[in-house]
């Protein structure tokens, strides 16, 4: 699965690196804006706390992960067409303890307080907004010896520190025949080989994607 592959060498102007690996990589909203759905302001202000105002925000397109991988997003995935997308937006992450998946909506940099112990008024919480998949069935992983994670995809929107991203999954429609005799749409997680698929990082080469090639700034106010 090409979505899955280690990303060509070098790193694009305009990238923000955040540390331990993690950097993003553009496209990215020219100008500040105030996030439109409803759910993903609500699921912002959850994360920021109760009477913190919920901050206008830019929008980042890309994020190169310490394996090599580089996690792209919906926001501008789905402008593409078919032939030019990648489907390489889900993503296994750390969340309240427990191995998820989830599909990228946009990575972003969300302006708070600093801590005590910080120089600065002000940092960054660097996140994803994500759309949780389920928890996979526990019937089919037991049918299947811990082997197919068949999940559904949720409306839930969650808000996760980038550094929770462990890789980049494929997430495989499937309608399988549940124990209970019901078909019903589902995904299944597909890992790159060689990453850790047992606990639902191993070092791979640095690497950038292609979306910096068109020419900086767009007229859909992203650059």
């Amino acid at each position: 699965m090409p979505e899955l592959d280690d990303p060509p060498k070098g790193l694009p102007p305009g990238a923000v690196d955040l540390g331990d690996g993690y950097i993003l990589l553009r496209k990215r909203d020219r100008y500040p804006l105030f996030p439109a759905v409803r759910d993903v302001a609500e699921a912002i202000q959850d994360f920021l706390g109760h009477g913190r105002i919920l901050p206008h925000i830019k929008r980042w397109a890309r994020l190169l992960l310490p394996n090599g991988q580089v996690a792209h997003s919906a926001w501008r995935e789905t402008l593409k067409s078919l032939e030019q997308t990648r489907m390489s937006r889900n993503v296994k992450f750390k969340h309240k303890g427990q191995y998820r998946f989830g599909e990228v909506l946009y990575f972003t940099r969300l302006a708070v307080e600093a801590d005590t112990d910080h120089n600065d008024d002000w940092q960054f919480a660097d996140v994803t907004v994500i759309q949780m998949y389920s928890l996979p069935d526990e019937d089919i992983l037991c049918l299947s010896s811990h082997t197919v994670a068949s999940c559904t995809h949720l409306d839930t929107i969650s808000i996760v520190d980038v550094k929770q991203i462990i890789s980049v999954i494929a997430m495989v429609p499937h309608r399988p025949m549940l124990p209970s005799v019901v078909t019903e749409d589902r995904f299944f997680m597909v890992e790159k080989p060689g990453l850790d698929v047992s606990n639902l990082g191993v070092p791979y080469s640095h690497g950038a994607g292609e979306d910096n090639n068109d020419n900086d700034i767009d007229n859909e106010g992203v650059e």
